[in-house]
């Protein structure tokens, strides 16, 4: 890597950044119409409409002839006629599988007429069709089920999480590294978020709460990467030998000099998190809350290494090059003012 001209890359690293940044949003906003989340919402955050069959097999068993309520094509027939569909569908049966319920998912773009009306049609096929003695225990309800449980509070507190971290790593790089490393940081930390949204939005990873806590991880990576490398280049542009050399030519022997740990710190990072949510899945998450987490930690960590590795020498010479121009023009600004 001794070799490879970081600085110059920055044609290049715009373009896959703003394309990707680009089709995410672009695909994201399109999914927020057509699938109901501009994320690929899950667990705690995942809304949806359910229409829940409870049925016993003694009494959809019990018709005058003789046969069995073929319940399934009842349903199917009930949301056809509806025009409603389900995107998913699960069964469970318990007491000896004398009992079943079986669930039907709607998008909470579903009309609640549909499903109201479907749920009453099958009521009907069921009352129509079995033999009861007493009140009927197989019936059909409709529900809409909101994911609010502390949704929004996680949400509020990752988000003051992120502007803290943002903000220090603002105002420390300033004091420390001056205005072109300052301007770098910032830059860095919308990029690596904003690649972190758009990837996830792209790839439809299912949203739960790790996809926040891996935020502002991602976050706190981003924040050490790019000190790390800032330290590096303060040290090489201070050192005589380096005085010759341009911009670019320190910008690239530093960012050689910081490519490891910036590959590897976020790679720590990925490990730990694959190991935590492996306990987890010992214990008590269900596999795919520990694959939505396991999923999150990759493109965060992904998206840091990238960031701070590609994204941080490439624009650091430009913005270099343009806090310079800022500085010249304080001075005459300053004694036009005078005279």
């Amino acid at each position: 890597m001794n070799n490879f001209k970081f600085s110059s890359k920055l044609r290049v690293v715009a373009i896959i950044s703003s394309a990707i940044i680009f089709v995410g949003m672009l695909l994201g906003t399109v999914f927020h119409f057509t699938l109901g989340g501009f994320f690929n919402y899950g667990g705690e955050y995942s809304s949806y409409k359910t229409v829940t069959v409870t049925y016993y097999w003694i009494e959809v068993n019990g018709g005058e002839d003789g046969n069995a309520l073929d319940l399934n094509g009842v349903c199917e027939k009930a949301f056809a006629d509806a025009g409603v569909s389900y995107y998913v569908k699960t069964q469970e049966s318990t007491d000896s599988s004398m009992r079943s319920v079986t669930e039907y998912r709607f998008l909470p773009s579903t009309d609640a007429d549909a499903l109201q009306k479907a749920s009453e049609a099958i009521n009907a096929e069921i009352d129509s069709y079995a033999s009861f003695t007493d009140i009927p225990l197989s019936i059909a309800t409709y529900s809409d089920e909101q994911a609010i449980i502390g949704g929004e509070r996680v949400l509020s507190m990752a988000a003051v999480t992120l502007a803290v971290i943002v903000a220090i790593h603002f105002i420390y790089t300033a004091i420390r590294f001056g205005l072109s490393a300052m301007f770098t940081a910032f830059a860095a930390d919308l990029h690596n978020l904003a690649l972190y949204a758009a990837v996830l939005a792209l790839c439809r990873v299912p949203i739960t709460s790790s996809v926040l806590v891996f935020a502002v991880l991602a976050a706190l990576a981003t924040a050490v990467g790019t000190t790390l490398t800032f330290e590096r280049l303060k040290r090489n542009f201070k050192d005589a030998d380096n005085a010759k050399k341009s911009v670019g030519e320190i910008v690239d022997m530093s960012a050689a000099q910081t490519v490891k740990t910036n590959i590897a710190l976020p790679a720590f990072f990925a490990i730990c998190a694959a190991l935590i949510f492996a306990l987890m899945a010992i214990s008590s998450l269900s596999p795919l809350s520990v694959l939505s987490g396991a999923l999150c930690a990759l493109v965060a960590f992904a998206v840091c290494g990238y960031g701070d590795v590609m994204f941080v020498p490439a624009i650091y010479p430009c913005l270099r090059k343009l806090s310079g121009k800022m500085a010249v023009k304080r001075p005459s600004a300053k004694k036009e003012k005078a005279d």
